[in-house]
């Protein structure tokens, strides 16, 4: 699924087997690459215990895509 958020777009990539975590792209209007990044939490862990990953290659990640991808990860994880 694919989301405008302000002046980027944020791409759901996918989710793993069970559903523990969400693959997101992130690309800033006017950037040359987007950044890629991805939320984790366990089954039956709250979200203190969720982190994120961030992978090496990524181009730089607004804080606003991770806020609104926190958000989005809540109703789904």
């Amino acid at each position: 699924m694919e989301f405008v958020v302000g002046d980027m777009a944020i791409t759901t990539v996918g989710t793993d087997g069970d559903d523990r975590a969400i693959e997101f792209l992130v690309r800033p209007e006017g950037a040359a690459e987007e950044g890629h990044f991805a939320i984790f939490r366990e089954h039956d862990e709250g979200w203190e215990s969720a982190r994120i990953t961030i992978a090496p290659e990524s181009a730089a990640i607004p804080v606003a895509a991770v806020e609104w991808a926190v958000e989005f990860a809540r109703e789904y994880l």
